[in-house]
């Protein structure tokens, strides 16, 4: 049986059932990527680390992101894993595969952009009066730091008032493949399952959303507000504030970078961001925190 062939059943018998419909659909994508290289046809016994090597190497001539060469990479290992296991295969031939540093990739990571209190003030000054139903997302957004896919699959049940804050327990997942959302009882990650705070101008946004569904930005009784339809809104939002846009993360590290400079601690931001852990927050905001030069010459 040749690697495509194999690595299709394994997917279909013991994946799809397994995992979380986001990540399945994360593997189609890998599935169907592999799909147009020679490694796809090789026979499962003849396959080699040298074939495997072979194929990320040239991932990296064909200048992916290294994130897409490491799922590439995770798909055929995990079935190998899995082939080791059964007997099917002899060796774990993927011990020895050596994936590229970021420094070698040809599509780099995309640094962090967060909009200037200049920007936000025309931001805040356009979400104020335009009407538009993605306006109060966007200000929520900015408030709270959540994901899009968290903020758009709130209910009103996770909002407290007496404690003033809401619960992260889903999120909004569109699957590429298909085309399609939908609302997953879960969020994105075990950290990203947390309480945070509402600052009193969130308080305020969630006043004025009207309760004409079980969604707090809900477009129908039992339907949250779709991704699709929230970003054609921010593109004209954006515009007509004559700001560029960036895309919904933007709001994200706008939160994160309003917190810095307020001074607040990385333990703190890492949590309430939902991180897996501080190094992520650390990594992701590395330049807002600088050389810590100065930081240490006060301890020292």
């Amino acid at each position: 049986m040749i690697l495509i062939d194999a690595i299709s059943q394994w997917m279909e018998m013991y994946k799809k059932a397994s995992v979380k419909q986001a990540t399945y659909d994360r593997m189609c994508t890998s599935f169907t990527l592999m799909e147009k290289y020679e490694i796809a046809a090789i026979e499962i016994s003849r396959l080699s680390s040298a074939d495997l090597q072979r194929y990320i190497n040239q991932l990296v001539n064909d200048g992916y992101a290294l994130t897409t060469i490491k799922k590439q990479f995770n798909l055929i290992s995990g079935y190998l894993r899995f082939a080791v296991s059964e007997g099917i295969v002899s060796k774990p031939i993927y011990t020895s595969v050596k994936l590229p540093s970021q420094a070698l990739v040809a599509k780099q990571k995309k640094d962090v952009v967060a909009y200037t209190e200049d920007e936000q003030t025309r931001l805040k000054r356009e979400l104020s009066y335009n009407g538009k139903e993605g306006s109060a997302i966007v200000s929520f957004m900015m408030e709270t730091g959540l994901r899009v896919g968290e903020v758009l699959a709130l209910r009103w049940e996770d909002i407290n008032l007496p404690r003033r804050s809401v619960s992260i327990r889903r999120t909004l997942v569109r699957l590429a493949n298909s085309k399609q959302s939908y609302v997953q009882n879960s969020p994105k990650s075990h950290a990203s399952n947390r309480i945070i705070p509402l600052s009193e101008q969130a308080l305020l946004v969630l006043s004025r959303v009207p309760h004409t569904s079980e969604y707090v930005f809900g477009k129908k009784e039992h339907e949250p507000f779709s991704y699709e339809a929230l970003r054609n809104q921010v593109k004209s939002i954006c515009k007509a504030s004559h700001v560029n846009y960036y895309g919904m993360h933007v709001f994200r590290h706008t939160f994160a970078t309003n917190c810095y400079n307020k001074g607040c601690d990385v333990k703190l931001l890492s949590k309430m961001l939902g991180h897996s852990s501080v190094s992520v927050t650390y990594n992701t905001y590395i330049h807002l925190y600088g050389d810590a030069l100065e930081a240490m010459r006060a301890i020292v």
